[in-house]
């Protein structure tokens, strides 16, 4: 289950300290402002106005490869493709799905292994509402 979605803004940053390799010796003071950092919107953020980031809660995609407590960052205007996961609308609430094409016809694996048929128009009753970037694993 898609827990929360939420959008990304062009002025947030996530950045993690990269601590450089330290000379041996007495430190200089102004070593400790001199450490590198890894934006990480630069690397999983294409396009700030089409990305969302969504949280997994429950084991129910398991078999998707997505874990519970997991962060989905959706990307609304990449172009959807054979096995790739997509969020959609079913039964009235955002489902996370591995999209298939079989033969140019097109299904969507839930996360419990069950198929829906779509139609050969994906743009019909099942709306595709954004395609999986990136998957971030919680470790804990």
């Amino acid at each position: 289950m898609i827990a929360e979605t939420y959008q990304t803004k062009p002025t947030e940053t996530l950045s993690l300290n990269i601590q450089r390799n330290r000379e041996t010796g007495f430190p200089s003071p102004a070593t400790d402002h001199m450490e590198a950092r890894l934006n990480l919107h630069d690397h999983i953020v294409q396009r700030p106005t089409s990305t969302f980031f969504s949280r997994i809660k429950g084991d129910e995609n398991r078999r998707l490869g997505v874990n519970d407590g997991d962060l989905l960052v959706i990307d609304r205007s990449l172009a959807y493709r054979h096995n790739v996961l997509v969020v959609v609308e079913l039964d009235g609430e955002l489902q996370l799905c591995r999209l298939w094409n079989s033969r140019k016809e097109w299904s969507l694996e839930r996360g419990d292994g069950s198929m829906v048929q779509l139609d050969n128009d994906l743009h019909s009753d099942t709306a595709i509402w954004g395609v999986v970037s990136h998957i971030i694993h919680s470790c804990l």
